[in-house]
């Protein structure tokens, strides 16, 4: 985690890779490769406004319906939910991911927050 609170995602990532690895039957690592996945995705995929590309970070295609964007949410926040459930709640990357994805739902989930961010977002409507 000393890397993630230095602010070095990249190697932040590949140490919890090869943590996992060495221990693949313990949780923890995998809960920090999944958050560290997840952030490093926000950091890598900005709009021209320089927002996260909330549809990047939930791994959605842009142009659904707002029903199936809600569907697919709501699927992908149960299975983060999941993967960084019991300890790995103490660490702050998943409390990074928990608050990432607070802010990409209320985006997304609403018609009309959703038009304005594409729009703001240079994305075609």
């Amino acid at each position: 985690e000393e890397n993630f609170e230095k602010g070095n995602l990249e190697l932040a990532l590949r140490c919890a890779v090869s943590v996992s690895l060495a221990n693949p039957d313990a949780p923890e690592p995998y809960a920090h490769v999944t958050a560290y996945r997840i952030l490093l995705t926000a950091a890598n995929n900005v709009t021209v406004r320089g927002e996260p590309d909330w549809y990047a970070v939930f791994g959605i295609k842009r142009g659904l319906s707002s029903k199936l964007v809600g569907k697919s949410i709501e699927r992908q926040c149960l299975k983060i939910l999941e993967l960084l459930n019991g300890e790995a709640m103490d660490f702050k990357a998943a409390l990074q991911v928990y608050d990432l994805f607070s802010r990409g739902m209320n985006e997304l989930t609403h018609e009309y927050s959703r038009r304005a961010y594409d729009l703001r977002s240079g994305f075609s409507v």
